[in-house]
C-alpha cells in the first residue's frame, strides 16, 4: 500500500509539473469587416511564452485548414499541439506561436465576390495577433503553411505578400494547373463560381501561374516546402511536382519537394507537419 501511495503521489506530482510547464491552446476571435462576421482562430502559445520577460518576442506560423474545415482542425485532427511541443522540447525548432484561423470552410483564402478572405487575414488578423500577442511582428518572424485548400492559400499568400512571410509550407496543396479535377472541392467553392457553376476563368485568375510573373520580378523570395502523398487520389503529387519545377527556375535554392507514401488524408498531413515546421524555422532564422 505504501508503494502504491508513493507511486500515486509521484504520478500526481509529475502530472502537475507537466501541466504547469505545458503550452496553451486558446480560442480567440475578432470581428472582421472584410467578412462581415467573426473571424475565429485558435492560438498555440509555447511553454516559454508564460515565463519569458515582457520584452521577449516569438516567431509565429499561421496554419491554414483545408476545405470544409475550421479553426479546430489542426489541433484536433492534425496533432499540431503535440507536434509543436515535441519539436520545441527537443530543440528542433525555436519556441513559436501558431495561429490556426478560419475565414470559412470554402473560401480558399482568397478575395472573391463570396468572401474577402485574404483581406481579412492580411489586414485584420495579422495586425490583431501582432497587437495582442508577443510576436515578432516582422517578415523574418512570420511563416504560413496549410493543407490542401490551406496549402493553396499559403502559396497564394506567399506569392502575393512576399514582404510579409519568411517561409511557406505547402502540405498536399491543391495547386492544380490548369484546372482542378472534377472531384476537387474547388469546383464547389463560391470563390470560383459564377451563376452557381464552376468558372474556369475565376480559378485561373487566382491560381499561382497568374501570380508568378509579378512575384519573380520582385526583390524577395519565400522559401517553400512542398510535400504530397504519392497515392493522393486528387492528383496533388503531380501538381506539387509541377509547382516545384516552376519555382526551381525562380528560386533554385529556396524550394524543396518531398513525395511521401500516403493518400490525401490526415495521416499524411500529420506526418508532413514536423518537417515543414523545421524547414520554415530554419528559413526564417536566416531571413534578413
Amino acid at each position: 500500500m505504501n508503494k502504491l501511495i508513493t507511486w500515486a503521489l509521484a504520478a500526481a506530482g509529475a502530472l502537475a509539473t507537466a501541466q504547469s510547464n505545458a503550452s496553451d491552446l486558446l480560442p480567440d476571435s475578432l470581428h472582421s469587416t472584410a467578412l462581415g462576421a467573426e473571424l475565429k482562430f485558435n492560438i498555440y502559445l509555447p511553454d516559454a511564452y508564460k515565463d519569458a520577460p515582457p520584452t521577449a518576442r516569438f516567431p509565429v506560423v499561421y496554419l491554414l485548414h483545408g476545405a470544409g474545415g475550421n479553426e479546430t482542425d489542426w489541433a484536433q485532427q492534425g496533432g499540431a499541439v503535440q507536434t509543436l511541443d515535441g519539436l520545441i522540447k527537443r530543440g528542433l525548432i525555436r519556441p513559436v506561436i501558431a495561429v490556426m484561423p478560419t475565414t470559412g470552410p470554402h473560401t480558399w483564402w482568397v478575395d472573391s465576390g463570396a468572401a474577402k478572405a485574404r483581406t481579412a487575414l492580411m489586414n485584420e488578423l495579422l495586425p490583431y495577433v501582432d497587437g495582442k500577442y508577443r510576436t515578432v511582428a516582422e517578415r523574418n518572424g512570420r511563416a504560413v503553411a496549410g493543407l490542401s485548400m490551406g496549402g493553396y492559400g499559403a502559396l497564394n499568400l506567399a506569392l502575393r505578400h512576399p514582404d510579409k512571410f519568411c517561409a511557406a509550407g505547402l502540405l498536399s496543396a491543391a495547386v492544380y494547373e490548369p484546372l482542378p479535377p472534377e472531384t476537387s472541392a474547388a469546383r464547389r467553392s463560391p470563390a470560383f463560381q459564377r451563376e452557381g457553376r464552376f468558372d474556369p476563368e475565376a480559378w485561373r485568375a487566382q491560381n499561382h501561374p497568374a501570380l508568378l510573373a509579378r512575384y519573380s520580378s520582385g526583390p524577395q523570395r519565400v522559401p517553400m516546402w512542398i510535400t504530397s502523398g504519392d497515392h493522393d487520389a486528387l492528383g496533388i503529387a503531380l501538381a506539387s511536382a509541377q509547382l516545384y519545377w516552376r519555382l526551381l527556375k525562380i528560386q533554385p535554392q529556396l524550394a524543396e519537394l518531398r513525395i511521401v507514401d500516403g493518400d490525401h488524408e490526415w495521416l499524411t498531413f500529420r506526418d508532413a507537419l514536423p518537417e515543414a515546421l523545421q524547414y520554415m524555422d530554419r528559413a526564417c532564422a536566416k531571413a534578413p
